[in-house]
């Protein structure tokens, strides 16, 4: 008899999840006492997992559909939520990233090459999640609540957008009105995600479909050559817009429009006259976006 398709993510990804991201806290000089709690296991088997070979699990999350920077981003984001001791957040995160591995088909290989009796036609993985676009963008802005990321805030403040398919007004894309600001130290939300909570990121992120439908979100960060710099190390491809005088929101996304492809992850707009200087950092949903702002802020906080 066939066993449940959500047994490669209790028997086989979670597993190894959990002893890699044993090892990555264990890096961060965390004892194994508290690692057992964030963690939700037992002191002993945090034991095993630091004794455990950490190429092995990484092979195994390779073999099951998941590339070696997709393992990396998520031990490093999942770490950033652990260490805030926010259980639920972490939850959330696990369970929406599985899902959506398991519903875009990742694990379609390793689970043939573990049950030979799988229907060739076999998709019903695909049904598994419905995206909840409010669902995504609190998880994102969970992941963006952290002391590093608070360097990123431009003077304008900052805000994160996610449009739905096929999105063709401001009323289709979903932000934060009020946008997100610095609270002692913490990036925070100035209310709840609204549609048609930000009027210039959904213009910039409905132009940007017309390129690449699949890119969905996009969240706008400072620019000075420190943050250039840290995108460069972090390997996201980038591309330069401005300056532009005075430049409205149509402007401004044209000519973002006409240096993005579906490749792009960052495009810096070098400001202008009456326009501070931003960072627009782009992504296929919130989730991806705030990694890739999670990761430039930790090469920035290096230089």
């Amino acid at each position: 008899m066939l066993k449940s398709p959500l047994s490669l993510i209790t028997d086989h990804l979670l597993p190894s999840l959990r002893v890699l991201e044993a090892k990555k806290l264990r890096e961060q000089g965390m004892s194994q006492t508290k690692i057992a709690s964030l963690l939700g296991v037992t002191q002993p088997a945090v034991k095993q997992y630091l004794e455990e070979d950490e190429r092995t699990y990484r092979k195994k999350l390779v073999s099951m559909g998941i590339q070696e920077k997709e393992i990396d981003d998520l031990l490093y984001s999942l770490s950033e939520i652990l260490v805030r001791e926010d259980v639920k957040e972490a939850m959330s995160f696990v369970t929406t990233r599985s899902l959506i591995f398991l519903s875009g088909l990742r694990f379609c290989k390793f689970h043939r090459n573990i049950d030979k009796d799988i229907p060739i036609d076999c998709n019903i993985c695909a049904s598994f999640y419905r995206e909840n676009d409010e669902s995504l963008l609190y998880s994102a802005l969970g992941m963006l609540q952290n002391p590093l990321i608070s360097a990123l805030i431009p003077q304008v403040l900052s805000n994160i957008a996610f449009a739905r398919r096929g999105a063709s007004s401001c009323n289709d894309v979903l932000a934060i009105p009020g946008r997100i600001a610095n609270v002692r130290g913490i990036p925070m939300a100035a209310s709840r995600p609204q549609w048609g909570g930000s009027r210039h990121l959904s213009k910039v992120i409905i132009t940007v479909m017309k390129v690449c439908s699949d890119v969905r979100s996009v969240m706008d960060i400072k620019y000075d050559s420190s943050v250039e710099g840290a995108v460069e190390k972090s390997k996201l491809k980038y591309s330069r817009v401005g300056p532009q005088d005075f430049a409205d929101d149509e402007s401004i996304a044209d000519a973002i429009k006409s240096v993005f492809d579906c490749s792009t992850d960052v495009v810096f707009h070098r400001g202008g006259k009456g326009l501070e200087p931003v960072t627009y950092v782009f992504g296929k949903d919130p989730l991806e976006v705030a990694e890739k702002v999670v990761t430039i802020a930790k090469f920035y906080a290096s230089n």
